[in-house]
């Protein structure tokens, strides 16, 4: 055999190995490749990431327009120009109106601590629904809660934003050129439409006269004149002993925590502890109410002391006393529950002078447990 016939059939084989590893090449090489330099995780990666968090589609409002998206910590965002994240939080701070449905065991002071409101605001944002009575304050209702400190506004389709700035106490560009409203495009003479809510920043209203219909004497004895109005009500005139020199906290030296302070729209303090907690009386006195209250009290109990003075329980699970008894300062009358109009249990104590509610504070020693961890 000669050279050339030697050389060809090394070179057969050698062909046929390039061959295949060029259309091993051709048909696996970006494979190969990605393998090597990690790409296919990384796009592994980018396929779960994509499937996991779908892409947010912006929420833009027209102008002055109401928006519902789901939003966080049991609201819902109503009202505003805003990105919501996939994770249905937005993307920036709450620039928007929050929905917010009450719960058991929430307090109208701890709602506005939670969202960092003053509770004033709560009110001024939602006088159709609460009426400056935070007895109607329960489990269901549903708050408006501001973005910022102010009054939510319900329009009339009569007054303009010059007339609406006026009678909140603010400026029209407040209301124009706030980041919570669309209405840049406006100016001070334009009338919003009937029923647009309108944020109004820094505004400031007038309560609303409220005051529970019971009405005590203004001496010692005095029977409540309400006849079946609530069931509670005394019909007698009663006599006995009073006193309204110094008042002693309802719950004596048991732990509380204070869940509703002293205000125009509450005019007690609320004390919440553990249900049946025993409640004593707060001076020597007569009872002229003991039983149901319909206007959100529940079971109630109000001790007349004399002089126009009298002291108030409500929510009670249970009452010892009845009209006309004689109680003593410290005696046990009742328990704690959380009957009427009451989304947690706790005691609501009032005192009156000529039925004026007076700031409990000014009158018994009140601590909170949870000032003790402060």
């Amino acid at each position: 055999m000669g050279y050339s016939s030697r050389r060809g059939g090394r070179i057969i084989p050698v062909l046929i190995v390039l061959g295949v590893l060029a259309a091993a090449i051709f048909q696996w090489g970006r494979d190969i490749y990605r393998f090597v330099s990690g790409q296919d995780i990384l796009d592994d990666l980018s396929s779960e990431l994509a499937l996991a968090l779908p892409t947010a589609t912006p929420v833009v409002a027209p102008a002055g327009s109401l928006v519902v998206t789901a939003g966080p910590d049991g609201g819902e965002p109503v009202q505003g120009e805003n990105e919501i994240a996939p994770d249905g939080f937005p993307v920036r701070a709450r620039p928007h109106v929050v929905k917010y449905t009450v719960k058991e065991g929430d307090a109208l002071f701890l709602i506005a601590e939670r969202f960092n409101l003053d509770p004033n605001t709560i009110f001024w944002s939602n006088t159709e629904t609460l009426q400056d009575n935070v007895h109607l304050l329960h489990v269901g209702v549903q708050l408006y809660l501001l973005p910022t400190d102010g009054v939510y506004h319900l329009s009339d389709g009569v007054q303009s934003v010059a007339e609406i700035a006026a009678q909140y106490g603010v400026s029209a560009g407040d209301i124009l050129y706030s980041d919570y409203n669309q209405l840049g495009q406006h100016d001070s003479s334009y009338v919003p439409p009937t029923g647009l809510r309108i944020v109004v920043p820094g505004g400031r209203r007038a309560y609303i006269s409220w005051q529970a219909p019971i009405r005590t004497g203004t001496q010692s004895g005095a029977a409540n004149p309400e006849g079946t109005l609530h069931p509670g009500s005394c019909r007698e005139r009663y006599s006995g002993t009073g006193s309204a020199s110094q008042f002693q906290n309802p719950l004596g030296a048991l732990a509380y925590r204070v869940t509703n302070g002293f205000a125009p729209y509450h005019p007690g303090v609320d004390l919440a502890a553990e249900l049946n907690t025993p409640i004593y009386a707060a001076e020597t006195g007569v009872v002229v109410f003991a039983g149901w209250h319909r206007d959100g009290y529940g079971e109630l109990i109000i001790i007349d002391h004399g002089e126009g003075w009298t002291t108030y329980y409500g929510h009670l699970s249970s009452r010892f006393v009845g009209c006309g008894d004689q109680v003593s300062k410290g005696q046990y009358i009742a328990q704690m529950g959380m009957t009427g109009n009451a989304t947690g249990i706790h005691l609501h104590f009032e005192v009156r002078d000529a039925d004026a509610p007076q700031n409990p504070y000014n009158y018994i020693t009140i601590r909170d447990e949870r000032s003790n961890f402060q």
